[in-house]
């Protein structure tokens, strides 16, 4: 793609479904390609804004200079950036930031006279109890109704409900909801809801009309599935074909989530592609690997019709880049990957995830007794609480034909793990008398919160200033990482590092380990691809943060650990030429 507006047209059309990732990557990519736009930036800022990373939204906004612009969504989206900030911060800090937003808003409305941006400041003041000045905004708005556009019934709403006349705004609301092409909005309608839910909890409007509105706007859930592979052609393959079609016909989905394997998978994004559904593949280890074991296991058949479906999504992520060994955490590690990915969605939709699965009924009754699979995917997410929507098809042709592949010796030990690596920017200036003090507070202190964690800490090495860490969950090892940040927020007195960026550099990662003994000097020895792709990841990280990779931002979300934030930072090119890795920026949650 190398004409610029039809980028444009791309990233805006992932925006308005909510792909804030896939908007922000082709954003980036096509930038770095050479296409250049003043509206391209402001569209690569308004979904790294989306994604959720405010701050390094508005770092960006800065860099590239959009308020110098003049346009007024330029203008408006510093307003955007501010107000989601607000809502990471309590009481006198969220309220420095809404007004900081509010002046951002009516600067936009007064240089453009644009309604879009008068209703955000509009709804900020009523934010901030300032009614009679959030009124004087609205009014006119109200008084010029709306046409057919989304944004303008939205806008409609908003100043209806700030001047009390809710039923009128339900019933504008409902119309909005109707609206055929409303129903491709999610990212669209999930702003929406967001921001009545905000209006509603500020006390600003009331709150049972305000839940009626977003019940009637939240965008439809994000699906994740799963379901058996089986060989290509005859009436099994129609029948599970007509059975999905039929699912995916009486629930709307605002995006469809999973693997590509051939059967139920590739059914299912052909279906979502035919539909016009959000595509996002989630494939488990190395693509040519993927296909022969996977794929072409149906039958050739399938191979132009997976190359069909990849080459149609809206993205293509790999919980891992490393080749097949014959393991099943290999799989697991993918099915996760895509159901976490899938709660990361929902979430910034402001809806639910469910689950579609095709099962077979020969093998539902044996649910439990796999460690991967269909069987296994379904209990997992109903254990989590979560919603499956289940597709019986039955008497599918299971006769698969699997090529050989590499194993481990017999006896080799592997699982699924938490990886960490850091290291200590600045210690390449420290003097000799420094180092002792370096390694009595800075190690020391590492090493003390290690022991505060226990035998969750599976292992632990370190070398000068680096740490390398494996931890027996994501949730313990993000909660370690940030913990050894806030300690070393302040450096200890002593290190002569004044004046110099100093600090820690954390990258965490999740993938299957082998576990042995190191057979140079016989200690215990932790140890394969993504242990060395971790590693990769703390020279890239920015002193004083923790980055973490796709698969960890998965887990954290799948196992509902509310208590971190995981911010899109995009694709990174790692240290040692090692490829370009999709990464976010891990933070504790504010209350």
């Amino acid at each position: 793609m190398t004409d610029c507006a039809a980028v444009e047209a791309e990233v805006a059309h992932r925006l308005a479904q909510g792909d804030a990732l896939s908007a922000f990557d082709c954003a980036a990519a096509s930038r770095r390609d050479g296409i250049e736009s003043p509206r391209l930036r402001y569209l690569m800022v308004r979904a790294l804004a989306a994604s959720g990373d405010s701050l390094g939204a508005m770092h960006l906004y800065e860099q590239l200079d959009l308020a110098a612009t003049g346009d007024v969504d330029s203008l408006a989206l510093a307003g955007r950036i501010w107000k989601d900030e607000a809502f990471d911060h309590e009481g006198a800090e969220r309220a420095l930031f809404l007004r900081k937003a509010a002046a951002a808003y009516e600067n936009a409305f007064k240089r453009s006279g644009a309604d879009f941006p008068a209703i955000n400041a509009a709804s900020l003041y009523a934010m901030l109890g300032e009614r009679e000045r959030a009124a004087a905004l609205a009014g006119p708005i109200a008084a010029n109704g709306a046409s057919d556009n989304y944004w303008d019934q939205a806008t409609l709403v908003e100043a209806l409900l700030l001047l009390g006349r809710g039923e009128e705004a339900l019933a504008h609301a409902a119309a909005a909801a109707a609206d055929a092409q409303a129903a491709t909005r999610a990212g669209d309608r999930a702003s929406t809801c967001r921001q009545i839910a905000r209006l509603a909890a500020s006390g600003a409007i009331n709150a049972t009309q305000a839940a009626a509105i977003v019940a009637l706007l939240r965008p439809p859930p994000v699906g994740v599935y799963c379901g058996r592979m089986f060989r290509a052609g005859g009436e099994g393959e129609a029948r599970a074909a007509r059975a999905i079609a039929e699912a995916l016909d009486t629930q709307p989905l605002s995006a469809l989530i999973g693997p590509l394997a051939c059967g139920a998978d590739i059914l299912f994004a052909e279906a979502a592609l035919d539909r016009g559904i959000d595509l996002t593949i989630v494939l488990p280890f190395a693509e040519d690997d993927f296909i022969a074991q996977s794929v072409q296991s149906g039958g050739d058949a399938w191979v132009p019709r997976y190359l069909r479906c990849r080459d149609g999504a809206a993205m293509v992520h790999f919980a891992s880049n490393a080749r097949y060994v014959s393991d099943d955490c290999q799989f697991i590690l993918g099915s996760h990957t895509a159901m976490g990915l899938a709660k990361l969605r929902a979430r910034e939709l402001e809806t639910e995830a469910i689950q579609l699965a095709v099962v077979d009924p020969e093998f539902a009754a044996r649910s439990g007794a796999e460690i991967a699979g269909t069987n296994a995917d379904v209990a997992l997410w109903r254990g989590r609480g979560e919603r499956t929507l289940t597709i019986p098809v039955g008497n599918l042709d299971r006769n698969l034909d699997f090529p050989p592949a590499p194993k481990p010796p017999e006896g080799t030990q592997r699982g699924l793990y938490a990886i960490l690596f850091a290291d200590f920017a600045g210690f390449s200036k420290l003097g000799e008398a420094e180092l002792p003090v370096f390694a009595a507070e800075v190690m020391g202190g590492i090493g003390r919160i290690l022991d505060d964690f226990g035998n969750a800490v599976l292992f632990r090495n370190t070398w000068g200033d680096a740490v390398y860490a494996v931890i027996d969950n994501p949730a313990t090892a993000s909660r370690i990482a940030l913990a050894m940040q806030e300690r070393l927020d302040v450096l200890p007195p002593g290190l002569g590092l004044e004046g110099h960026k100093a600090g820690m550099r954390t990258g965490i990662h999740f993938g299957p380990i082998y576990r042995g003994v190191d057979p140079v000097v016989g200690n215990e020895l932790w140890y394969g691809t993504e242990v060395t792709r971790t590693a990769r990841i703390e020279p890239v990280t920015l002193v004083g943060q923790v980055y973490c990779t796709q698969p960890l931002a998965a887990m954290l979300a799948l196992e509902n650990a509310r208590d971190f934030d995981c911010d899109y930072v995009g694709k990174v090119r790692l240290a040692k030429d090692y490829g370009e890795l999709a990464l976010y920026r891990l933070s504790r949650r504010s209350a």
